[in-house]
């Protein structure tokens, strides 16, 4: 294979029986935005340039692939781009929509409205899944790697039931307190509570570099529920 489908880069090769199609090859392009959009979906996330690297196979023609169907391993690489939530999409996210990012945004509003005010922007993302008939499991966290935090996802995704469990940890910058502390406490941002907390924690605060969520439910519209700090690694 050596094709060009709608800003998609297709290579490779692949087949068919009369049970069971393959693909083994490479699809990459530039904006991964503008492929979205060209093939039907919402353009939640943009991009400098993708790749997506793929040994797999599913039941029936190739005409059958499906996310729900799919077998084998997946490596993808996205840089320099953004997530943005895009109004009237919510069908259309699919496995892009994976996290509802304004959640994480009411989290951190306090000093990073900055980066998750229009939308979380990355630098470098890159994950390794590997599929049984539907199901897929991380080989190591799917990392995201931003201009002012990091973020890590690491657990299963069931495309068959509709289900995702996962752990999200959220790696901020320490030279603030006052976020962490809102993010410790679950506190809203009002300052008299996080002044408190502050008070209360005092250095310790700024020993906590990251912050872990569960990631729990339907895939398309999943809880994100605080779990724990973790301290700052020595």
């Amino acid at each position: 294979l050596d094709l060009g489908l709608k800003g998609l880069n297709v290579s490779g090769s692949g087949g068919w029986n009369a049970s069971r199609s393959w693909y083994k090859g490479r699809m990459q392009g530039k904006n991964l935005a503008d492929v979205l959009v060209a093939w039907g979906f919402a353009p939640t996330v943009s991009s400098d340039s993708f790749r997506l690297d793929a040994d797999a196979h599913w039941p029936g023609s190739p005409a059958f692939v499906g996310l729900e169907r799919l077998s084998g391993d997946l490596s993808a690489r996205l840089q320099h781009g953004q997530f943005s939530e895009v109004e009237g999409g919510a069908q259309a996210l699919r496995v892009f929509g994976l996290l509802n990012f304004n959640s994480i945004g009411r989290r951190l509003r306090l000093d990073f409205s900055d980066l998750f005010g229009k939308g979380l922007s990355y630098d470098r993302i890159k994950g390794e899944l590997s599929a049984t008939e539907g199901v897929y499991l991380t080989k190591e966290p799917i990392t995201i790697t931003g201009p002012s935090s990091n973020l890590e996802l690491d657990g299963r995704l069931d495309m068959v039931r509709d289900r995702i469990d996962a752990k999200l940890l959220v790696t901020l910058p320490v030279s603030n307190n006052l976020p962490l502390a809102a993010l410790i406490a679950g506190a809203p941002a009002i300052g008299g509570a996080l002044f408190v907390v502050d008070k209360l924690l005092g250095d310790r605060v700024a020993r906590f570099a990251s912050v872990q969520y569960k990631v729990e439910g339907p895939w398309r519209s999943p809880e994100i529920i605080f779990d724990k700090p973790f301290e700052k690694p020595n």
